[in-house]
């Protein structure tokens, strides 16, 4: 998958165009997550540019060896930054390890990517997420960048599954899981915050959907 080209990776919707991100997506990925709407999803990260430039060269590499990871996602009519969503490679590692009780007991699951590097990834499984500037959120993107994203997992990479974690609260982006076709399947704990409260604490409920390649449907 490292040698796809920027046209492979790249996605277009009905309403908009999904690229994936490189260093030249950085300060659009900056304003995605200074966003005061989508901050307190990601433990209060507010990320300086330099901290932006850092992640898309990270997220770029993970595109040149995993073949897969997250896409800027610009509206097709007026070029506008309207989130960034899409999918990567879950790390083995004992948080994503909690996520093999809600899979199939056989032997892909525990499988790992051919590469190593940038760190050592589930081969057939992926995860996919979202994150939208406020001013886009109750218009159905989150729905067309997922389904998008499902697409891809499927039908272009093949994968077996595909999962989805978001905080327990966060009835908005689990709406969104459903509305794809994914299913709640249960809960996990991790690093995050819980309702009420604005302190990131290591034992946060997570709730987990899970959608397995046989019960894919596209999304109409």
């Amino acid at each position: 998958m490292g040698g796809m080209s920027e046209a492979d990776q790249s996605l277009l919707t009905p309403r908009l165009r999904l690229v994936a991100i490189g260093p030249g997506n950085a300060s659009d990925l900056w304003l995605v997550h200074n966003d005061d709407s989508v901050v307190p999803w990601y433990d209060g990260w507010r990320p300086s540019r330099q901290d932006a430039e850092d992640a898309a060269e990270r997220i770029a590499e993970s595109w040149r060896l995993h073949g897969v990871h997250k896409w800027i996602a610009y509206d097709r009519q007026t070029g506008d930054v309207v989130g960034r969503g899409g999918l990567s490679r879950t790390p083995m590692d004992d948080d994503w390890g909690q996520l093999y009780a809600f899979l199939p007991d056989e032997p892909w699951a525990r499988e790992a990517h051919k590469s190593e590097l940038p760190f050592r990834a589930h081969a057939h499984w992926l995860e996919i997420g979202w994150a939208l500037r406020r001013e886009y959120w109750g218009q159905g993107y989150a729905s067309e960048i997922g389904a998008a994203g499902l697409a891809y997992a499927f039908d272009r990479l093949g994968v077996r599954a595909v999962v989805s974690c978001t905080l327990r609260h966060n009835v908005r982006s689990r709406a969104v899981m459903e509305r794809i076709g994914m299913r709640y399947v249960g809960e996990i704990f991790s690093q995050g915050t819980v309702e009420g409260e604005d302190d990131v604490r290591d034992d946060a409920p997570f709730a987990v959907c899970v959608l397995l390649a046989g019960d894919y449907r596209p999304l109409r």
